[in-house]
């Protein structure tokens, strides 16, 4: 995914206080890695393996050894790094003045350059999580998640298999709802993990069959909500069928694979009789002690080889 960098003045400009300084008409350039750079060495002319596709940041250290060039060196040094075609955007922090080469530069090659008073390592970290946010991989799933013991699950099944009444019972019994009906499923940077989160127009809603749309934060209070939460675990519910053989010892691990990772995955088959928020209450608990590396059908299997053996 890209984005302009005019959504980014636009969008945290009340947090950072950017000012546009020069380069106006730059601000169409699309960002289109989440990473940031400090320019030490290319203020120096060192350029090789520089990335230019990334926003650069300048603080108190690089703006000292760069304000002691003259013009000329300025001009140059800047040129060099800015009339890339990938370049995207730079930023002053401190609300340090830009020289005049500065301006002028920005300005002639239509690269925005932009300050704000926060200093440069926080800016730079809360800048990059932004970025990690809005630009990472996602897609949307038909589902509904809840965040069950501090662990994200996201709930799968055909419509009216009783997705969202299971979660309405899972909430009652002081989970935290997050998202009915469409669940966004992003990969940030590190593409090691998921998060999964609800659109902004259904956020907090929730589609009960025979009561219609209820609002879960009104109803059962803030504490019983997330915006989001990393996805951990999915479950698959569907209707329970006489011919199908279900795994009964929890021997293997089964996956789902989202956006290039894979996510464990549960088939729990729909019962008259089955308190499905039960079952996923001690599924949730029972991946938990996984991630801790405790498998308790294994330690099982492993115990009655020893008997055996001893036999």
């Amino acid at each position: 995914m890209t984005m302009d960098v005019d959504v980014l003045i636009k969008e945290k400009s009340g947090v950072f206080k950017f000012k546009l300084l020069a380069g106006k008409g730059g601000i169409c350039r699309r960002i289109t890695v989440p990473d940031i750079n400090r320019p030490g060495l290319a203020l120096a002319g060192f350029l090789e393996h520089f990335p230019y596709e990334r926003i650069q940041v300048i603080g108190i250290t690089e703006y000292t050894y760069f304000s002691h060039l003259d013009n000329d060196s300025q001009i140059k040094v800047l040129t060099k790094i800015f009339s890339n075609e990938k370049a995207v955007a730079c930023i002053l922090t401190r609300d340090l003045p830009p020289t005049d080469a500065m301006l002028k530069v920005f300005s002639d090659l239509d690269v925005p350059l932009l300050k704000t008073p926060l200093t440069a390592s926080p800016f730079a970290r809360d800048l990059n999580y932004y970025l990690d946010n809005k630009l990472a991989p996602s897609i949307k799933i038909h589902g509904v998640m809840v965040n069950v013991y501090g662990l994200g699950v996201l709930i799968v099944g055909k419509s009216g298999i009783g997705k969202s009444e299971c979660v309405l019972e899972l909430v009652k019994r002081g989970h935290k709802f997050i998202a009915d009906d469409i669940v966004n499923i992003k990969k940030l940077s590190s593409g090691k993990f998921l998060t999964g989160s609800g659109l902004d127009i259904t956020r907090h809603l929730i589609e009960v069959r025979g009561i219609g749309i209820i609002d879960i934060k009104e109803l059962f209070g803030v504490g019983n909500i997330l915006y989001k939460s990393k996805m951990e675990l999915v479950i698959k519910l569907e209707e329970w069928d006489q011919l199908k053989k279900y795994d009964r010892i929890g021997i293997d691990d089964y996956y789902v694979e989202y956006l290039g990772v894979e996510v464990p995955e549960i088939t729990i088959p729909i019962a008259p009789g089955r308190n499905i928020a039960i079952l996923i209450e001690t599924a949730s608990l029972n991946q938990r002690l996984k991630n801790k590396g405790h498998f308790t059908a294994k330690a099982l299997d492993s115990k009655l080889r020893q008997e055996l053996n001893n036999q």
